[in-house]
């Protein structure tokens, strides 16, 4: 698969005079310094995803966009809707934020407190930004490997709406609606989506698992904005998921167990512009709630895990001069988790009697921060500074500096950055119990980071091709580890090194192509091993072709290597094909074919994926 790609990479390139010239994108970034900023101004390592991009893909669940990201790998354990473990630069899950236009969507009930991608679905999404590398001076902690960032649609003036269905393997049927509508004051916009499918065992079929696992799931989201006056407006933003997955006993072996998953999140945001707009402050307050209940066939597999995050944040944005914007910002935010379950009394076993367990806890975090951005002639650069007081392990300062420079002449860009992060223990970490156990450590301290990475962009054939190379750096001190006789416990760390590579090929509006490559280093500092499930080799290759007028074909392949796990898992290959069909301005069908040539593998150990499956459906516009 390696030679495949360089193979076809060559002939492309040869190909390129051939085409027409192409018109290089400088996408405007929000995520990497919370103020709009230029791609080309920005020195961290950003992956820009829009909307036209996962539509031609045909992806429905957020999980699969994410899987050509450089730098990113996943792992599901088992079918539609089970726990998802993300992996941004070989760090764990917890050390990535997930934002959905600012709010963070994670699960403070969890163990790790990581993002829930689980039962994320594409509706309604602008645009996505993923921005590697620690970004702890901006968005404080859960974000060592990076934040990825959900931008939704807003409102326009002229009404319009869609509706969709589409039906396929595993008797999965999927149908959307939406609608935006405003003014020159007022906008909104409006999604809807129903998932059914009856999915495939959890537990791998070739294990002799052949139960199916189903799930359902309904998402809405809501944008609200209004400009109250010239100086004031506010944004109303709110995203609920509501889902039930099925899944099987721990082995992984068929069993009747199934979990419901109420997430709602919402953000309220006002914005006053001083000086002339030289001078905005946005003050916003937000609120996610998770509700986990998770039902099996004795007591034990009982309970219930509740999780709510608070935030309140204030956001000074001051343009010094032309070329000089200064940040600065606070915010205080609480996290909740309740949690419910039976404490079993197996003194007179075989006879069990089980008793209601619950117990609650919280923690709170406050922070301020400054950054500063400047251009002067071809050199940007950001440098930041945070101060966090948390409840429980007191205050701690990061900081974080990150040039660029453009070399014009020669198409060329240079890159780097480095800067300190770090992790809080999640509520459960400090205070879980699961009875008759407590896991939990009050004496756990803050995971540390220090990270950097350095890197170039170079443009060649009248920006027609583009080449991206960066080579990255992370080293965590006290990592918080589980040991099954301690509970939670810090140990010595991590380090994770790699480099990630992408070429991308525009020769004209027929046709773009992108080859991506990824080398992951991840090793436990103790004994110098590889962390588990995160592949030392990742490709990707996208094709797009435009065949005719109204015909689109998407070609989409995944190369992941060999992983550690409680086996070694072996490499394998994922090829997809999408294409649609404009049938007429306001109607298009389109189809899809995952896992094209039935590839069997596994992302966890004795965990089932999916098998050849297609999918076709029709979508109207009005």
């Amino acid at each position: 698969m390696k030679r495949s790609f360089i193979v076809l990479f060559t002939l492309l390139l040869t190909a390129g005079p051939l085409w027409a010239d192409a018109v290089k994108m400088d996408p405007v970034v929000v995520t990497a310094t919370r103020v709009g900023t230029p791609l080309s101004q920005i020195a961290s390592s950003v992956t820009v995803i829009t909307a036209e991009e996962i539509e031609a893909k045909q992806q429905t669940q957020l999980l699969d966009v994410l899987r050509s990201v450089p730098g990113v790998s996943l792992v599901q354990t088992g079918s539609p809707g089970a726990q998802t473990s993300i992996f941004l630069r070989g760090t764990d899950t917890r050390h990535t934020l997930l934002l959905i236009d600012g709010i963070e969507y994670r699960d403070a009930s969890s163990s790790g407190g990581g993002p829930a991608l689980e039962n994320l679905t594409t509706d309604n999404i602008k645009q996505i930004e993923i921005v590697r590398g620690p970004q702890s001076v901006l968005y404080g902690s859960d974000a060592i490997g990076g934040v990825i960032n959900i931008i939704t649609k807003k409102g326009s003036q002229q009404p319009e709406g869609y509706a969709s269905i589409e039906g396929g393997s595993y008797n999965t049927w999927i149908e959307k609606a939406g609608f935006s509508a405003g003014s020159e004051t007022v906008s909104s916009s409006f999604s809807a989506s129903r998932t059914d499918s009856d999915g495939f065992s959890s537990a791998n079929e070739k294990d002799g698992n052949n139960e199916e696992d189903g799930y359902e799931n309904t998402t809405l989201s809501f944008n609200l904005g209004a400009e109250l006056s010239e100086i004031f407006s506010i944004n109303l933003n709110v995203h609920s998921d509501d889902s039930t997955n099925d899944y099987d006993a721990y082995g992984p072996v068929d069993g009747d167990y199934n979990q419901e998953t109420e997430l709602l999140a919402g953000r309220l945001e006002g914005n006053l512009k001083l000086l002339d707009g030289r001078w905005n402050i946005a003050i916003g307050a937000a609120k996610t709630d998770k509700n986990r209940i998770a039902n099996g066939p004795v007591y034990s597999d009982r309970y219930e895990y509740d999780g709510k995050i608070t935030k309140l944040d204030m956001l000074n944005t001051i343009l010094l001069g032309k070329n000089n914007t200064l940040i600065l910002g606070a915010e205080t935010e609480k996290d909740e988790l309740e949690s419910f379950s039976y404490l079993g009394d197996y003194s007179s076993f075989p006879t069990v009697t089980y008793t209601p367990f619950r117990y609650k806890e919280s923690v709170t975090n406050n922070a301020i921060y400054i950054q500063d951005q400047i251009t002067v002639g071809q050199f940007s650069a950001a440098i930041g500074l945070r101060h966090d007081d948390h409840d429980q392990f007191g205050g701690k300062t990061t900081w974080r500096f990150a040039p660029t420079y453009n070399l014009t002449s020669s198409g060329t860009r240079l890159k780097a950055s480095v800067g300190t992060g770090f992790k809080a223990p999640t509520l459960y970490q400090l205070y879980g119990q699961l009875p008759p156990y407590n896991v939990g450590n009050e004496d756990l301290q803050p995971e540390e980071s220090f990270g950097w990475d350095l890197g170039f962009e170079q443009s060649l054939l009248n920006s027609s091709v583009l080449i991206s190379f960066t080579y990255f750096h992370n080293d965590i001190d006290d990592y918080i580890d589980y040991d099954y006789s301690d509970g939670y416990l810090n140990v010595d760390g991590l380090i994770t090194q790699g480099v990630e590579s992408s070429v991308a090929w525009y020769p004209s509006s027929l046709l773009d192509v992108t080859l991506g490559y990824t080398y992951t280093d991840s090793k436990n500092k103790k004994d110098n091993s590889r962390l588990l499930r995160r592949p030392l080799h990742k490709g990707t290759f996208d094709l797009n072709i435009y065949p005719v007028e109204k015909l689109q074909i998407n070609l989409n392949a995944i190369y992941t290597s060999e992983r550690d796990d409680d086996e070694t898992l072996p490499e394998y290959t994922l090829v997809n094909l999408a294409a649609s069909y404009q049938i007429t301005d306001n109607c298009k069908i389109f189809s899809r074919v995952d896992n094209l040539f039935d590839k069997e593998y596994e992302e966890v150990t004795g965990y089932g994926t999916a098998e050849l499956s297609g999918y076709a459906g029709i979508k109207l516009t009005f």
